[in-house]
This record gives C-alpha cells, sequence and structure tokens, in this order.
C-alpha cells in the first residue's frame, strides 16, 4: 500500500523542487486522492463511499482516527463515524478484521501493504 506520509512528502519536495506553489493542505489534498485510487484494488467487490474508504487506507496505514482526521481535514469524531459504517459495509467486527475483509475481496492488496514499523511513524 502506498504510505500517505511518504507521497506528501514526495509531493512537497517535488513542487520545491520544480518551483511549484503548493502548500501543505494541498499536498494533504493531493496526496491523499493518489493514495485512495491507487489502492483502491477492485472496487466492485464491496461498495464502499470514499470517506469509508479512507478510513479504510488510514487503518490500513496503522494511523488512529485522529491522525486520518488530521490528514485529510476531518475531525477524529467523524473519521469514527466513517469506521463504523466501513465496518457495517464489511460485515467486520474492528479494524484489523476490516483490513482482512478488504485484502480478501481485492479491495487492498496484501503485497502492498506495510507493517506499522516500516510506516510513516
Amino acid at each position: 500500500m502506498i504510505n500517505v506520509q511518504n507521497l506528501r512528502d514526495q509531493v512537497l519536495t517535488a513542487a520545491e523542487r520544480y518551483d511549484l506553489p503548493l502548500s501543505v493542505r494541498q499536498a494533504d489534498i493531493l496526496s491523499n486522492h493518489l493514495v485512495l485510487h491507487a489502492n483502491r484494488g477492485n472496487a466492485s467487490a464491496a461498495r464502499l463511499t470514499n470517506a469509508q474508504f479512507t478510513a479504510l487506507v488510514g487503518i490500513a496505514s496503522g494511523e488512529s482516527a485522529k491522525e486520518t482526521g488530521r490528514r485529510i481535514g476531518r475531525s477524529e469524531g467523524t473519521i469514527k463515524t466513517h469506521r463504523v459504517a466501513l465496518y457495517r459495509a464489511l460485515g467486520a467486527r474492528s479494524g484489523a478484521h476490516a483490513v482482512t475483509i478488504a485484502i480478501a475481496s481485492g479491495l487492498l492488496n496484501a503485497s502492498q501493504l506495510k507493517t506499522a514499523s516500516g510506516g510513516a511513524r
């Protein structure tokens, strides 16, 4: 899975290198969009909203609800609401169960997932 934090850092580095005016907020939005579409896989396996898929990517990346909210400009409570809806949509009991179901259904590619210790922490 593409790591959002690393992608954002690369976007900001490229913007600086090519003298492109890009704010950190714009880099966050762009990075989130790219990660959502790069990691989406077989979206027909389950019908998730973009908000639910954003929550799934955050869980799979090892982010807390607060970190995911900060990354996309939403509150921690909003992300928790999206997580509950995600669990319901997938029939999952927890975040780990949701990620397992997403991998099994082709929404996420297991070979792309990184462990939390190898992530952006």
